[in-house]
């Protein structure tokens, strides 16, 4: 006769016969998951219909007699519908144990972050969060040889600029909006040992770190930490427009110095710098066209016209005739290619609900502010030709 398979109810009622009182309650529900986790390991799946009988049955005969309120949250309704269910309406248990490990961990995060959380209003301020970081670090190997090629809090504080550039919200961010952003999960995937592609994608990988780093001090040619009009100029490739550079200089660097003292006038410092190489690589992303749409707005109207657009391209148009490309080019032309690709509600003019609706902030952004990203957008069906025949080969 075939031996009968516990089933969680049966590990729960054993286990409280049992008697566990001298356990502390961490000690008890570290325990009864590793048998529940065993018990749900010989089976393969679960139905909606033992759910609600295990929560009604076993968290009123088992849980509360143990004292163990962290395990309700996981056995309700709520939990389940958020499970892809097969054919027959039952959800996987490695699924749902993945549920409860990710969930054991996202809460366990929140807690540990939240010490570094001084006014414990639930949300952290950037030197906070560099701080949590900064203690973070030795934890994940994808990271180890950090300390010998650059200072920790130096990665700290770019690391945590970008749960602030996306995130923040007056300075601070909420502890639960960052464990629950991919940005966190793109952080813990440090936990092993990165490959050599995926460390030059991510923002958070040793390699862009240090090529952030080095470039911020390739800029810096006088080396007193911020970077001046000129020397951003001066050191890159040059495919800015001096007019658009001008903007963002006096929206970005001047507001950033203010948080911070007086410092150096009309010069960015590494935070401000990591402001911008963020806004530009996301320009499709809400926060991205947040910090471009007033550097466009000429005026501060709320809303982008039709001469903001023209003055702007003006200058990309003037730098194409001096790279010695046709000068038939016309801006009224282009001006025109903006509005259509912004598609306004308002004929003559482009809010940021626009931009972010059209789904172009990229190119619009890029083509007002680059000659080089112009070039791209005026060849755009030579190139893609281009990467057809090679990708054919």
């Amino acid at each position: 006769m075939a031996t009968k398979r516990p089933t969680c109810l049966d590990v729960l009622k054993k286990y409280a016969s049992e008697g566990h009182e001298q356990r502390s309650s961490a000690q008890q529900e570290e325990d009864v998951m590793e048998r529940l986790n065993n018990t749900l390991n010989m089976q393969s799946s679960t139905s909606y219909e033992r759910i609600p009988r295990f929560h009604r049955e076993a968290m009123a005969e088992c849980i509360d007699a143990l004292k163990l309120p962290a395990v309700r949250p996981y056995f309700t309704a709520s939990v389940f519908l958020k499970m892809t269910k097969d054919m027959q309406g039952t959800i996987s248990i490695p699924s749902f144990h993945h549920y409860i490990v990710r969930k054991n961990a996202m809460l366990q995060t929140m807690i540990h972050m939240g010490c570094f959380d001084t006014d414990g209003d639930g949300a952290v301020t950037e030197a906070e969060l560099q701080a949590y970081i900064a203690a973070l670090v030795p934890e994940l190997p994808g990271l180890r040889g950090l300390d010998q090629s650059m200072a920790i809090d130096t990665y700290a504080q770019m690391a945590a600029r970008k749960f602030l550039f996306f995130l923040g919200k007056q300075g601070k961010v909420r502890i639960r909006d960052i464990v629950m952003s991919p940005m966190w999960y793109e952080l813990m995937e440090l936990r092993v040992e990165a490959d050599p592609q995926q460390a030059q994608e991510s923002w958070f990988s040793r390699a862009t770190a240090e090529r952030m780093r080095n470039t911020f001090f390739h800029l810096d040619q006088d080396m007193n930490g911020h970077l001046s009009k000129q020397e951003f100029c001066a050191n890159t490739v040059g495919s800015f427009s001096p007019m658009f550079l001008d903007r963002v200089y006096e929206e970005h660097a001047t507001s950033h110095k203010s948080r911070r003292g007086p410092g150096y006038p009309n010069q960015m410092d590494f935070g401000a710098f990591l402001d911008f190489m963020l806004a530009w690589d996301n320009r499709n992303s809400w926060a991205g066209i947040q910090y471009f749409f007033p550097v466009l707005d000429l005026k501060g109207r709320g809303y982008l016209t039709q001469t903001d657009v023209y003055i702007f391209f003006r200058q990309i148009y003037k730098m194409w005739v001096e790279c010695g490309l046709y000068p038939e080019l016309s801006v009224e032309d282009v001006k025109d290619e903006v509005f259509d690709m912004a598609q306004p509600t308002h004929l003559l003019h482009i809010t940021i609900q626009d931009l972010q609706k059209c789904g172009m902030a990229a190119t619009i952004i890029g083509m007002l502010a680059d000659v080089n990203l112009f070039w791209e957008y005026d060849n755009r069906e030579t190139l893609m030709q281009r990467d057809k025949e090679e990708s054919g080969k």
